[in-house]
């Protein structure tokens, strides 16, 4: 335990990306009731609590598109306009200028978590995905500023794990490849195969270690085309390829593409049709921030 703060869920080895943390407030309810704070209208039973989903939500624009509707591209004013307050504290046309080149520094922008009420802890334990508690407090501005600092943190190093995980599955190919060995064997696709693992964790690091030398990329595409041969995977087996092969660097959001295909083939390769489209619109969306 570090500076009061405790997992009460998941594994600090293998964040899920989901977190749910919380604070107990030690304050009279009779003095709550009489503040006239928009925090305190969202504390229950001494519980202030905080969310975010940093699986889907990779940046404050995707927070922007999921939790209000609203695109940096787009809209800039109405943006302006639902953050309360902001526009008598900051310059409006500064404001405005700082959303506009916000697509260069999304990396270094944290994607916000927000207030969500909960009236009790066993209500925070069913949540999916981690759940920390980062102490009691007997001032609600000193909660607020724990439950609301702690997402930045708890974000940086899940992201750190998910590229320390990729970065492992590549080096672990290097291996195979220095000593000669083989990856593995095609094999015909049956119903019990976890279609979407074996893409991300064989295929796809195979293909982005080798994208830089065509002979040995060309093996790797061909592995990766004939295993799922059939038609009804051709379009988005290519689509994969095309992104590995003509993207120059790999952003989260390339990233986030491989990953989606992936979730699609697994979806076709069911028959589940239906889940697939869905997947689809959001590559869609995707792709088309990316071209834009």
């Amino acid at each position: 335990m570090l500076l009061g703060i405790e997992q009460k869920k998941g594994s600090q080895e293998n964040l899920d990306g989901r977190l749910t943390v919380y604070a107990l407030i030690d304050i009279d309810q009779s003095e709550l009731l009489s503040m006239n704070h928009p925090v305190a209208s969202v504390i229950h039973n001494g519980l202030l609590v905080a969310q975010g989903n940093f699986q889907e939500q990779n940046n404050l624009r995707d927070f922007l598109q999921s939790e209000m509707g609203l695109s940096l591209e787009d809209g800039l004013e109405e943006i302006i306009g639902k953050l309360d307050g902001l526009e008598s504290a900051l310059d409006p046309d500064k404001l405005r200028e700082k959303i506009q080149n916000m697509k260069e520094f999304e990396d270094f922008i944290p994607t916000p978590a927000k207030i969500v009420p909960f009236h009790s802890e066993s209500e925070i334990y069913a949540q999916e995905g981690d759940v920390f508690f980062v102490g009691s407090f007997s001032h609600i501005g000193n909660a607020n500023l724990s439950v609301n600092s702690f997402p930045i943190l708890y974000q940086a190093r899940y992201r750190e794990q998910q590229i320390v995980r990729v970065r492992n599955e590549i080096e672990s190919l290097v291996a195979q490849i220095e000593k000669g060995g083989a990856t593995p064997k095609t094999q015909k696709i049956s119903p019990a195969t976890n279609v979407r693992e074996k893409i991300l964790k064989e295929y796809i690091p195979n293909m982005l270690y080798c994208r830089k030398e065509p002979k040995v990329l060309d093996a790797a595409k061909g592995k990766f085309i004939k295993f799922f041969s059939q038609n009804k995977f051709r379009s988005d087996v290519d689509a994969i390829v095309n992104l590995i092969e003509k993207t120059d660097e790999m952003s989260p959001k390339h990233f986030r593409l491989l990953e989606l295909y992936a979730k699609k083939i697994e979806e076709i390769h069911r028959d589940n049709f239906t889940e697939a489209e869905k997947i689809n619109r959001t590559i869609r969306e995707i792709s088309d921030e990316l071209a834009n």
